[in-house]
């Protein structure tokens, strides 16, 4: 009897581990994709075209702003140039010293 209860679970565990070998077979099909999957993926797609334009624009428009700060400057500098030199305040007068008694 022991030899045959051996061999009963020796079977079983062959029998065990060999099917598990089938399973794994059967899962590596491909799984088709859900409609939320390509919707996802759709929505990807044109979020990244969205971003890309973004930053086309936003570099855009950085390189307008540095030329107008640069015009800006010219203007500025320009007008104070054409305001010519800063005005001189006048001199105090000498106080005159006190008479000695």
């Amino acid at each position: 009897m022991k030899k045959s209860a051996r061999t009963i679970a020796l079977v079983t565990a062959l029998a065990l581990f060999s099917g598990s070998g089938y399973a794994i077979a059967a899962e590596t099909t491909p799984k088709p994709i859900s409609a939320e999957r390509a919707a996802y993926q759709t929505a990807l797609a044109s979020y990244k075209a969205a971003i890309a334009t973004y930053r086309t624009g936003a570099t855009a428009a950085y390189a307008a702003h540095k030329s107008a700060l640069a015009t800006a400057k010219a203007t500025r500098d320009a007008a104070i140039a054409a305001l010519g030199a800063k005005p001189i305040a006048p001199v105090k007068p000498a106080v005159p010293a006190k008479p000695a008694q």
